[in-house]
């Protein structure tokens, strides 16, 4: 995980996020980033890529990834990746998505942070639309 110094990629600067780890090891080296323990910062996003890592507060129970190339025929797989188990959410009811966008809905509300990594699901050789 890393911490962002600059915005990339549709994260604002200052959050915590985890990427392919190509790309934080050449976030990092460009000065733009800098290694975190996390956790990754909970809340709403917008990217611009296409897989990630995103944080729910506790007590919440979802979370919002915004994307602009996010359609509503858009196929995403989601689970929770937590390093300790949440005692009520437990898995992922619901993965809603819109145009520009995908709502991720937890089972319950956490009683501690979780983190949910995601990915857009596309065949082989598609190109997003813009």
């Amino acid at each position: 995980m890393i911490l962002l110094n600059r915005p990339y990629a549709g994260y604002a600067a200052g959050t915590i996020v985890q990427l392919q780890t190509v790309t934080e090891a050449a976030l990092i080296a460009q000065g733009l980033a800098q290694t975190s323990a996390g956790p990754v910062t909970p809340g709403n996003v917008s990217t611009t890529e296409f897989q990630g890592r995103c944080g729910i507060a506790a007590a919440g129970t979802q979370v919002v990834v915004s994307n602009p190339y996010f359609t509503t025929e858009s196929k995403f797989q989601a689970y929770l990746s937590n390093a300790a188990a949440d005692g009520t959410s437990l898995y992922i009811t619901r993965i809603v998505p819109a145009a520009g966008s995908v709502t991720l809905v937890l089972n319950a509300g956490a009683t501690a942070a979780v983190a949910v990594d995601w990915m857009l699901l596309m065949k082989s050789g598609e190109l997003p639309t813009a």
